[in-house]
C-alpha cells in the first residue's frame, strides 16, 4: 500500500492536486528491509505515519489523505 497526501487549504479536491503534481508519497512505511505493514498492526502503522506527517505542518495546514494499493489503485482517501 501507498498513503500519500496533499494539501487540502491549497487544493480544493482530490482531481486538483493530482492535476497540479500536488501528491506526496508518506515514506517510511517501506524501507530495503521491511515493510511495516509485514509485522501487523496496519492500522497503527497507518497513523503514526499521518500523525508524524500532521506534526511536520503548521498549524493552518489542512491535510488530505489518499490511501492506494500496490499497482497504484485508488483505496480510500479522507
Amino acid at each position: 500500500m501507498k498513503l500519500c497526501f496533499y494539501r487540502g487549504d491549497l487544493y480544493g479536491s482530490y482531481r486538483e492536486a493530482v492535476k497540479h503534481s500536488a501528491m506526496r508519497e508518506i515514506s517510511g512505511l517501506h524501507t530495503e528491509y521491511r515493510t511495516l505493514y509485514e509485522l501487523g498492526g496496519d492500522l497503527a502503522d497507518t497513523l503514526e505515519a499521518i500523525y508524524m506527517t500532521a506534526s511536520m505542518m503548521d498549524g493552518n495546514a489542512k491535510l488530505r489523505f489518499v490511501l492506494f494499493d500496490d499497482d497504484g489503485g485508488f483505496l480510500d482517501a479522507c
